[in-house]
């Protein structure tokens, strides 16, 4: 066979020299397509004639040339994001806004909130995640918006403003994986985050008012029930101390109002057995409890006249 080179001479070459070049592009080609890696987060789907025979992890693996084998590698080890109703700048980290078909959400109550979330997924099964569904990534988007919107339909938008994210987001996740599932689609969903929820811009500054008056009621239940037990146990304590002083009282009383009694029947009955000493007696005994509290004592005989001069019995000697 004759070659033409460029500075216009000629060659012949043997035809069967010819023959080997595609030949050893051919082993070249395919020597090197025997070896292939897998890294650390990926699996690798390998494929005979086009149909599923083994799946590899991580490290150095042996396959048949191509286009007998082929290999797909698919990323089972990370957790990637589905953002909706905004989008994050990767170099910035910085939130884009924007996207309100997707944000916009009508409520139980016929009213429009606006609401951005993310949905977090990995892939945990690679050979349902390459062959069951086609575009398993924007089947799963289409899944997520269609649930969350089912959601925020069953509930009213306070609720999903204020106190309902939490459930909101368990119950979003829910769903997803359900239909997930049903799909066989490979994909597991790790979580639903409701990156904000806010009503719409028209109306923003009344919620804001509402939301503040719900807090200060808040504050003042707290502050309420704060000093509540604070009052209460100290009310209760000083009741429970007036009672006990009463009780305190009543003892005394009765005690001293019995002594009184018997002491009377025992001078009743002293005075019925010796009548003029029982006499005397009480009458020396008043006249000792009654002199202290006079100022000064006079001492006069029978006709009223002073045989001592005054002077004070409470002087100090």
């Amino acid at each position: 066979m004759r070659i033409d080179l460029p500075d216009g001479r000629q060659i012949d070459l043997p035809l069967a020299k010819l023959v080997w070049i595609p030949v050893a592009a051919l082993i070249f080609v395919a020597l090197i397509t025997v070896f292939y890696q897998v890294d650390t987060d990926e699996q690798g789907v390998v494929l005979r004639f086009g149909r599923h025979v083994e799946t590899v992890g991580p490290g150095l693996h042996f396959k048949l040339p191509y286009p007998i084998d082929q290999v797909y590698k698919v990323r089972t080890e990370t957790v990637d994001v589905q953002e909706f109703g905004y989008r994050t700048q990767n170099r910035s980290g910085q939130m884009t806004r924007g996207y309100e078909e997707e944000s916009s959400m009508l409520t139980g109550d016929l009213n429009i909130i606006q609401a951005s979330w993310a949905v977090q997924f990995s892939r945990h099964q690679p050979e349902d995640f390459l062959f069951n569904v086609k575009d398993p990534e924007d089947t799963l988007r289409d899944i997520a918006q269609s649930v969350m919107r089912e959601v925020m339909g069953d509930r009213a938008s306070i609720p999903i403003l204020t106190v309902g994210r939490a459930e909101i987001q368990a119950r979003a996740r829910e769903l997803i994986q359900e239909y997930v599932d049903q799909f066989e689609m490979g994909i597991f969903v790790t979580a639903v985050n409701l990156t904000q929820v806010e009503p719409p811009t028209p109306v923003i500054d009344s919620f804001h008012d509402l939301n503040r008056a719900e807090q200060d009621a808040q504050r003042f239940f707290e502050e309420a029930s704060r000093e509540f037990e604070e009052r209460v146990p100290r009310a209760r304590g000083e009741a429970e101390r007036v009672v006990l002083e009463a009780e305190g009282f009543l003892q005394r009383r009765t005690n001293v109002a019995r002594g009184e009694a018997q002491r009377f029947t025992d001078t009743l009955e002293a005075y019925e057995l010796a009548r003029n000493v029982t006499r005397r007696r009480l009458y020396l005994e008043t006249l000792e409890e009654r002199i202290p509290e006079l100022r000064e004592v006079i001492i006069v005989d029978q006709e009223m006249q002073s045989i001592l001069p005054h002077f004070n019995l409470r002087e100090e000697r």
